[in-house]
């Protein structure tokens, strides 16, 4: 498996241009998360833009060394200084390295091995492969599995892939199993009842794999 240069654990901040779901990803890093993704399809530009800005600020101030992620909007990326996470929506990575930079940390979404071998994969830092379990957050797209998780992770590697849909602290060794050098977590901390709880009980689980 290849080496990853970054947290095995990435929080995605959906919707966290609401400021109860902004205070749940700050409490997250207070508990250990060093890496933040922040997405929300629903917000404007500037809406998205004004609150990336204040959210990025108050994880850095808990958590100097905490890695930012921003979904497809290049623009707010690059004013940050943070790293981007793109998909089939939105620039291409060709435009993300231009604009970021050849040691900017980019990112793909993947939901299958299509596109990525010859000349069009996408010359990117990791995947994100989902989704793995069922997932609240997705419910109309069929899980994949373990299976389709370890052969994702074959074909990708040596760039790394954190397995993301359906991940509870207790699936974490069967998709470093299989595979991933991390997961990515939505609903089991951004849901949770007990947020700090839930984010120690992932970090856990990874350390013993680790």
């Amino acid at each position: 498996m290849a080496e990853l240069p970054y947290p095995r654990l990435a929080l995605l901040a959906d919707g966290f241009t609401d400021d109860d779901r902004a205070d749940r990803a700050v409490t997250a890093v207070k508990a250990g998360v060093r890496w933040v993704h922040l997405r929300d399809h629903q917000a404007g530009p500037n809406a998205f833009e004004d609150a990336a800005r204040s959210l990025t600020a108050r994880l850095r101030d808990v958590a100097e060394e905490v890695t930012v992620t921003v979904n497809t909007r290049l623009a707010v990326a690059d004013a940050l200084d943070a790293g981007l996470h793109l998909g089939w929506r939105g620039p291409s990575v060709d435009e993300a390295r231009d604009l970021l930079g050849r040691d900017a940390l980019i990112g793909y979404s993947a939901h299958d091995e299509i596109g990525l071998e010859g000349d069009r994969a996408p010359v990117v830092d990791y995947y994100f492969f989902s989704p793995v379990y069922a997932t609240s957050s997705k419910p109309y797209q069929p899980p994949v599995g373990i299976s389709a998780l370890r052969s994702f992770c074959r074909t990708a590697s040596p760039t790394p892939t954190l397995a993301l849909g359906g991940i509870t602290p207790e699936r974490v060794r069967a998709c470093r199993e299989a595979g991933a050098e991390g997961v990515a977590v939505l609903s089991g901390i951004m849901e949770a009842d007990l947020p700090v709880a839930a984010t120690r009980a992932y970090l856990r689980a990874l350390a013993t794999l680790a």
